[in-house]
């Protein structure tokens, strides 16, 4: 029973974090379990640990999670999870310590090679990035590959190789088709590609798996707009004013050219 809950609470964040994928940044992954990983008495702790940071509860999650290593130092998952912690509240020096001390103890963890990485883009550090999320890439057992290649691909991209990242995200899409988180950045990177064409269909793909948000609907008003189809723009502009009314893609859209249009 209580190995049972632990799963769910694991898979349940992992599903929130997959889902959540939106950004122009490599993303995080809060799953505290590895396949063929050995049971540790810290994983009680460590999965109480994410409960809590799912729940923004830090100060109890940080608790939770000291705990976990107090009681095993060598969980590897629990070395992951308080690194994301630490990562979240901006002590980026710990969170290298964790991640390092997570990834030495089980290469094996994808999740943690996969955080690992994000951290190293972050801090552009990116061939030893692409190397961790390779590393995570490696595991036939990894449950979130999706995940890892569009991070990947993120992250070449940030570092300038348009090529590699596009590379990335097409692997991604030949695993799964349907994968929205891709999708997306599929779709920002083809607006920087300046094929706006391709804009529309890989925002229309990722319509059709998932609730639109306001980073696709604000992509979305801005590639129309570069496709002459005023009445696109209006469509987009619609459904941003009306779903995301506090977001920063409807501030962004108030002081651009389209707000100003229409107040004329």
């Amino acid at each position: 029973m209580m190995k049972t809950w632990i799963s769910r609470s694991i898979l349940f964040l992992a599903m929130l974090i997959l889902v959540a994928c939106q950004s122009s940044q490599p993303v995080r992954e809060e799953s505290s379990s590895i396949q063929g990983a050995v049971e540790s008495p810290a994983d009680v702790y460590t999965a109480l640990g994410v409960e809590y940071m799912n729940r923004g509860l830090y100060e109890v999650a940080l608790e939770k999670l000291q705990k976990a290593l107090t009681v095993d130092q060598y969980s590897t998952n629990a070395h992951n999870v308080i690194a994301v912690l630490y990562d979240r509240l901006g002590d980026q020096v710990l969170a290298g310590k964790h991640y390092e001390r997570a990834v030495a103890l089980s290469p094996a963890n994808s999740s943690a090679q996969n955080n690992y990485a994000r951290y190293l883009c972050g801090l552009k550090k990116f061939d030893l990035a692409d190397q961790h999320f390779n590393k995570a890439l490696k595991n036939p057992l990894y449950k979130s590959p999706l995940l890892a290649l569009t991070n990947a691909g993120t992250c070449a991209w940030k570092a300038g190789n348009l090529d590699k990242a596009e590379s990335y995200f097409r692997t991604a899409l030949q695993r799964n088709k349907h994968f929205p988180a891709t999708l997306l950045q599929m779709a920002k990177l083809k607006y920087e590609q300046e094929n706006y064409l391709s804009v529309r269909a890989y925002l229309q793909r990722f319509r059709d798996v998932n609730k639109h948000t306001a980073a696709s609907l604000w992509l979305g008003i801005q590639a129309e707009d570069k496709l002459g189809d005023q009445s696109g723009v209006a469509s987009y502009t619609l459904q941003l004013r009306q779903l995301f009314p506090d977001s920063h893609e409807m501030g962004l859209y108030e002081k651009s050219k389209f707000n100003r249009s229409v107040q004329r």
